[in-house]
């Protein structure tokens, strides 16, 4: 046998072993551990109560951390300590990329609880009075879709030229009725009711204080780019996760949940597609 003939085919052997060991550690390296952020009440439990065992049965370990406010979910996001976070919609996170120099990135929306007027001292919209107190929330994105609301119902004129989807309190050219309107956090809404004669809440801080949905005076008619997402770090979008969890968004399973457990929310346009092929 030829001795050079035998050492190179050993080499070669031993890079191919090499080179398949490298191969079946990074495969076996793939990330199966998910942490979502949410904000506490129903986008936390969409994930919990359905998303969660929808992506153990393939394999993963998910983690839900809640969160009670519109700023931290995305810090944690952008730093790593979280995969993805469900609770804002495409405008509040564009907004919040420019402000804060990330690089975050929508995957599909869900089904979104719509900001809503709620009274406990009136029973109707039609019973707005001269001087009444309003509250809505305080962060830009919010505060316009609040804002357009009280401009469909008359309440208020708004400037004619200004975007709607960056709307605040300058662009009112006309406050029809001398209303006090008081902008307040969005988690803190819930508890204006007592002292406000209107509230424009969040739909998911309005559950997590126990408000039913179909109690609102008035629901926001709400387009797609007010509608929560899915949101991931823009370099993760080609990991295998992304997909996971797009794939369970999508599913049966969570359409069924949501039919079941998401009276009043708006759902999302693949909703209707999925149940097209049935």
């Amino acid at each position: 046998m030829d001795v050079k003939k035998l050492v190179i085919g050993i080499i070669l052997l031993t890079g191919i072993a090499v080179l398949a060991a490298c191969g079946s550690s990074s495969a076996s390296q793939s990330k199966k551990e998910i942490k979502i952020g949410a904000t506490a009440g129903p986008y936390s439990d969409q994930v919990k109560d359905s998303i969660k065992p929808i992506l153990e049965k393939e394999g993963y370990d998910v983690k839900v951390i809640e969160f009670s406010d519109y700023v931290q979910p995305n810090k944690a996001l952008h730093e790593g300590d979280l995969d993805a976070n469900v609770f804002q919609n495409i405008l509040y996170m564009e907004k919040f990329n420019n402000e804060h120099d990330m690089d975050l990135e929508e995957v599909l929306p869900v089904p979104t609880a719509p900001i809503g007027v709620y009274s406990e001292k009136h029973k109707d919209l039609s019973d707005i009075q001269k001087g009444a107190k309003v509250t809505l929330p305080n962060d830009p994105v919010n505060m316009a879709r609040a804002l357009i609301m009280m401009d469909e119902y008359g309440w208020i004129a708004l400037n004619g030229e200004v975007d709607p989807s960056k709307a605040s309190e300058k662009d009112v050219a006309e406050n029809k009725l001398e209303l006090k309107i008081v902008p307040l956090e969005a988690a803190q809404l819930p508890r204006s009711l007592g002292d406000s004669d209107f509230a424009f809440i969040n739909g998911n801080f309005a559950i997590a204080s126990g408000i039913d949905l179909e109690s609102a005076l008035g629901l926001e008619k709400t387009p797609y780019e007010y509608m929560n997402q899915v949101v991931i770090n823009s370099k993760d979008k080609d990991e295998a996760f992304v997909q996971a969890l797009e794939d369970a968004y999508k599913s049966e399973k969570f359409v069924q949940y949501t039919d079941n457990n998401l009276a009043g929310f708006v759902r999302p346009e693949y909703f209707g597609e999925l149940e097209a092929q049935k």
